[in-house]
């Protein structure tokens, strides 16, 4: 059979993550018994906390479903703005504040809005290991 669609060059040098190679190692050797303390992935060892929860399911009921505003829901941007300002002194707007899903997508955000071909970047170790330098 043809194909029909081929990928990008750059998508196809995308190696594997080893950070999910490790996760996947850890939870192995996890299910066969072994005393694993994971940090592979950053996952908490705890669950999302109740009231988060509880927040997420009211909005699902009320019908908050839809696509937001790129930066985040105005309300989210508003609680993060009190409580950076309540846990660490920290006083910022709400137009400062952008929602993302993970951090990578933050930082590519970040890159892909600052950053032009040709530009120099220093990234501090320890850094992902999905994007060595």
């Amino acid at each position: 059979m043809a194909e029909i669609i081929s990928l990008a060059n750059r998508v196809t040098r995308i190696a594997p993550s080893p950070t999910l190679a490790v996760n996947a190692k850890a939870k192995a050797l996890k299910a066969a018994g072994a005393d694993i303390l994971n940090f592979s992935v950053g996952e908490p060892d705890f669950s999302t906390p109740e009231h988060i929860c509880a927040a997420g399911k009211k909005a699902i009921d009320d019908g908050h479903t839809r696509y937001t505003a790129v930066p985040g829901i105005q309300e989210l941007r508003e609680a993060v703005v009190n409580r950076l300002r309540k846990d660490h002194g920290r006083s910022y707007t709400p137009e400062q504040i952008q929602v993302s899903c993970g951090g990578k997508h933050g930082l590519y955000n970040i890159f892909q809005a600052l950053l032009d071909p040709g530009d120099e970047v220093l990234i501090p170790a320890p850094y992902w290991v999905s994007y060595p330098p």
